[in-house]
C-alpha cells in the first residue's frame, strides 16, 4: 500500500497499472513461450498463479514462497501465461545466470531469446520479444556507461514490459 500511495498524485505522480489485460494487448509483441511438459507445478504454485491471473488479467502483486518452494518455476510459469517480454531483476550476477538457466530448463525458449545484462554480459534477445535478466544495480546505475551498456539501458527504458 505504501508503494501504491507513493505513485499516486501528491507522491511521484506515476500511475500504477494494477491489472494488465495481456490477452488483449496488441501493442506489445507476443513471445512464443511455453512451459515444457516436465514443468509440473505444485498445488500451492497453481493457487498463487490463479490469484495472479484469476480474472483473465495479470494482477500486480508479489508471490511469497519459502526457500526451495519453487519461486523460480512459479515466475517462469507466470511469464509463460503472459507471453510478452519480461524483465527479471536480480540481486547479483550469479542469480542472473540462474534465472537464465531456469527459463531454459522450464520453457521452450532458446538462448538467443534470453538476454543477460550484467557487468560481464551485455546480451540482446533476438526478435521483437524476449526475456532480459539483469541486476538492480545495472538498471539503477547513474554513472558513466560503456556504449553497449547505454544501448541496452535505452532498450530497457524505451519499451513496455509484459512482466517485471
Amino acid at each position: 500500500e505504501h508503494v501504491k500511495s507513493r505513485c499516486l498524485p501528491g507522491g511521484l505522480n506515476f500511475p500504477m497499472l494494477e491489472e494488465y489485460d495481456f490477452k488483449n494487448d496488441t501493442v506489445n509483441p507476443d513471445l512464443n513461450i511455453e512451459l515444457k511438459p516436465s514443468a509440473n507445478l505444485r498445488p500451492y504454485q497453481e493457487k498463487g498463479l490463479s490469484k495472479m491471473f484469476g480474472n483473465g488479467r495479470a494482477r500486480s502483486g508479489i508471490i511469497v514462497l519459502p526457500c526451495g518452494a519453487g519461486k523460480s518455476l512459479t515466475a517462469v510459469a507466470a511469464a509463460s501465461r503472459v507471453r510478452k517480454s519480461a524483465l527479471v531483476l536480480c540481486t547479483n550476477s550469479v542469480s542472473v545466470d540462474q534465472w537464465k538457466y531456469q527459463f531454459r530448463l522450464w520453457t521452450n525458449l532458446q538462448d538467443n531469446q534470453i538476454a543477460r545484462f550484467t557487468s560481464g554480459d551485455k546480451e540482446h534477445f533476438k526478435g521483437l520479444a524476449g526475456i532480459t535478466v539483469s541486476t538492480y544495480n545495472m538498471v539503477a546505475f547513474q554513472g558513466s556507461r560503456s556504449e553497449e551498456s547505454k544501448r541496452i539501458i535505452e532498450q530497457i527504458q524505451s519499451r513496455e514490459w509484459g512482466l517485471l
